[in-house]
């Protein structure tokens, strides 16, 4: 089947050999071999199991997110799953970033061809098994969107499973020609409780678990029903549940405070190594899903925009004096700047939480880097050393606990993970809306707060009267009224 436009041969083309070749070694079950250990992992993370359920969808799968959170490592997992379902040959797997495969729309075209004549040995039409077309690192493919609207709309029994490393290609370029017939799916680095999973594949992995559910649950009914004792006291139980593992989990949540979530690094101890590794992740997401899809003018300029929100991650961001620093415009070049890298999953923004629209725009936001460990390398900061450095460490942590708190407002309600803050005098580090209620969270990470230490939440209270207002400590577990105590390892594993 031709594409629509397909030009005639260029010096990129390929012969149908050499693709059948590249093809083997991509399927390497075509030939009765199994999947290579190194792609495959027994841990299987709860987004897993939410794309199995989307299997016998009617729709295109397209997994998001940065580069090397698992999006992969899940494919080669569905692949297993698929096996076990179907005829080997009807799983085609393609990974758009081999360079032997110089891809291009004509080269694609080919690969369809090719499969179909050489493996199924039939076409697609004719086909009375689904087949399962696969296809890694979509982006690397221009205008990828209106081939597969293409060939869906054909209502072949094709099932289309992609991945992207941006979302500017993927949710963008999907947006029109595919709406209505993509389903996304984005995948991030693992959070805390996913971390301990990975670690615990035992009873604790179970008990925190059951945890998770038990607490968001609780939340919910405190803030639908304004009664905070029922989060409380499930805090209260789920963290005597927890007490005979409290040590270990303590330790862990040490290692994640530094290294954070990106799956490859939780096994390893050596952080010279665990830092390697996330210094190339950055550079290949700034230099090679960024500059290079986005034809960035000033690399060192977007670069350093990015290390300054590293340092300074959960501050208020004031965009004027940052593109005074950079010498770049900010109506212009600053704002595309932060807007790609939003996109490419490594940094999220906070608005200024008001009901009134303009007031909101009028206002700076606070800027987060979404991984801890992207962020505490990148500020130089990678070391056990961090802990001990209260300035340091108050930024970790409500850089972790932002990104912990868009995932509970987006598991809670399944809609946008918008975060606010608020600041009238006092500061409230982070707000959502649950359930069309603000609910503040103020992050204290200290031996002991006191009602001293909370001005912002009695103002915010007086504004606002939300149901809950949550403290995130140390180690305090407590309630006065509609505050709720909670240490952090607590909150997070609830997120």
């Amino acid at each position: 089947m031709q594409i629509p436009g397909r030009k005639q041969m260029s010096e990129n083309s390929i012969s149908d050999t050499e693709i059948l070749r590249i093809l083997y070694s991509h399927n390497p079950w075509w030939a009765n071999r199994p999947i290579p250990k190194s792609k495959l992992k027994d841990f299987k993370r709860r987004d897993y199991y939410k794309i199995i359920q989307q299997l016998d969808q009617d729709t295109i799968l397209a997994m998001i997110g940065a580069r090397r959170v698992g999006k992969t490592t899940l494919l080669y997992q569905l692949i297993e799953e698929l096996l076990e379902r179907t005829d080997p040959k009807n799983i085609l797997f393609v990974n758009l970033d081999d360079p032997y495969l110089h891809i291009s729309l004509e080269n694609l075209d080919k690969i369809f061809t090719v499969y179909s004549t050489n493996i199924l040995k039939s076409s697609f039409e004719s086909s009375n098994d689904t087949i399962y077309i696969i296809l890694d690192e979509i982006q690397s493919l221009k205008n990828w969107q209106n081939v597969l609207k293409r060939w869906f709309d054909l209502g072949y029994k094709i099932k289309f499973i992609v991945t992207g490393s941006s979302s500017t290609g993927i949710l963008e370029g999907s947006s029109e020609s595919l709406v209505g017939r993509i389903k996304h799916q984005i995948v991030l680095p693992m959070k805390f409780l996913e971390y301990i999973r990975f670690k615990e594949q035992n009873d604790l992995g179970e008990l925190i678990d059951s945890a998770n559910r038990r607490l968001r649950e609780s939340l919910k009914n405190s803030v639908v029903h304004r009664t905070p004792n029922l989060f409380f006291d499930e805090l209260d139980n789920s963290s005597k549940i927890l007490l005979p593992h409290n040590n270990k989990i303590q330790v862990y949540l040490q290692e994640y405070l530094i290294k954070g979530g990106y799956p490859e690094n939780i096994s390893i101890d050596d952080l010279v190594v665990c830092g390697d590794n996330l210094k190339q992740y950055l550079q290949l997401t700034l230099y090679k899903d960024i500059m290079r899809i986005s034809q960035v003018r000033e690399p060192k300029a977007l670069e350093y925009l990015f290390l300054i929100i590293a340092k300074e991650s959960s501050q208020i961001f004031n965009r004027t004096n940052v593109a005074n620093t950079l010498n770049v415009k900010r109506s212009t070049t600053l704002n595309t700047y932060i807007n790609l890298l939003k996109t490419a999953y490594l940094i999220s923004e906070a608005e200024y939480y008001s009901r009134g629209a303009e007031k909101r725009a009028r206002k700076e936001t606070k800027a987060y880097i979404n991984d801890v460990g992207i962020r505490n390398v990148s500020a130089s900061v990678f070391d056990e050393q961090v802990l001990v450095n209260n300035t340091e460490l108050g930024k970790i942590v409500e850089t972790v606990a932002a990104d912990h708190t868009k995932r509970l407002k987006f598991n809670l309600e399944h809609l946008s993970a918008d975060i606010f803050y608020w600041h009238d005098g006092y500061e409230v580090d982070l707000v959502i809306e649950l359930f069309q209620v603000p609910l503040p969270i103020e992050v204290k990470y200290r031996e002991n707060v006191t009602s001293n230490d909370l001005k912002s939440l009695k103002k915010f209270k007086e504004k606002f009267d939300p149901p809950v207002m949550i403290v995130i400590t140390k180690n305090q577990l407590e309630i006065h009224e509609e505050k709720v105590y909670v240490p952090l390892w607590l909150y997070l594993l609830m997120c």
